[in-house]
């Protein structure tokens, strides 16, 4: 039976415009588009000018792999048959390291990141990477305060990254989610509630 979309909850990310005009109408392969997809947003989970995708990225995120089947088997074989037709379209840039493989977005900076690391200049393994813990379908705690409390500044996005350090990401969530069921949309308010849940242990065990 299909399953009804209930309706989407934010507004929508960009996706290059040339995916529409230059790959969509040219990917036959459900795998494919499956797998371009989800490489932009994994992308834009990481942070620096270079960026880069292992195969675990994929493999580990459940929700993913189950979309592209219930069987696990078939649904390794299927991610392994969109990451080389994304290979092989130009899609997606591949270099080996360790024997391992390493996919770069086609854009001036994966190029330029599959340049430094065929040069050796790049070392994937000292960058922090994605893994099956990751929470990759909730909002980031960017979003979460573009969306209920306002815009987003550089000040204001170090001082959430701190925030994160300090808080579980479902504290933080609920802290806004009171902020914002009482008309107090400042995140002067949302970390007051915070303090108090951590001073007071109102929020469960921290």
């Amino acid at each position: 039976m299909q399953r009804i979309f209930s309706g989407f909850t934010s507004g929508i990310e960009a996706v290059p415009t040339q995916f529409f005009e230059e790959l969509l109408p040219d990917i036959e392969s459900l795998a494919e588009l499956k797998v371009t997809m989800f490489s932009f947003h994994l992308l834009n989970q990481f942070e620096g000018d270079i960026r880069f995708l292992l195969r675990d990225d994929f493999s580990e995120q459940d929700l993913f792999m189950k979309g592209l089947s219930e069987d696990p088997e078939e649904a390794d074989a299927l991610l392994d048959e969109g990451l080389s037709a994304a290979e092989e379209r130009g899609t997606l840039l591949k270099a080996l390291y360790n024997e391992k493989p390493v996919y770069f977005l086609n854009t001036p900076k994966g190029r330029t990141g599959l340049e430094r690391l065929e040069s050796g200049e790049l070392i994937p393994d000292s960058y922090l990477h994605l893994n099956v813990q990751t929470e990759l379908f909730r909002p980031t705690i960017f979003r979460l305060y573009e969306e209920n409390i306002g815009p987003l500044t550089p000040m204001i996005a170090d001082v959430l990254r701190d925030c994160e350090k300090d808080y579980p990401y479902e504290w933080i969530s609920d802290a806004v989610q009171e902020a914002v069921v009482n008309n107090a949309r400042s995140w002067r308010y949302v970390e007051s509630i915070l303090k108090n849940w951590k001073e007071n242990g109102q929020h469960g065990s921290y």
